[in-house]
């Protein structure tokens, strides 16, 4: 964590999933929390908001709209959410090349 991101794979917390998330146990694909490809993802999208000159973090887990990623600018407002756990969005993201994702 010397870079001020959580490790990843990160452990379960225990939070509940966004609602309809869930589709497989153990979870596979990339909108279910704590699978290889969300855990790859969530990585990927903090390095990317990092690359872009903000201060990205991992919030919302258990909340009714899901984990979000959060990009912060100096001034410390969130100016870029990220919805992880809804199952389109996470589709959408994976579908990005590095190039797609940054714009």
């Amino acid at each position: 964590m010397s870079d001020g991101f959580p490790h990843f794979p990160r452990p379960d917390d225990g939070a509940q999933a966004g609602p309809g998330v869930w589709t497989a146990t153990p979870p596979r694909s990339p909108g279910e929390r704590f699978s290889p490809a969300y855990e790859a993802q969530a990585e990927r999208v903090m390095h990317t908001v990092a690359a872009l000159g903000m201060t990205p973090s991992i919030d919302g887990a258990g909340s009714e709209d899901g984990e979000f990623v959060a990009g912060q600018d100096p001034a410390g407002n969130n100016v870029l959410l990220v919805h992880r756990e809804e199952p389109a969005s996470a589709r959408e993201i994976a579908a990005l090349d590095d190039g797609g994702l940054r714009t």
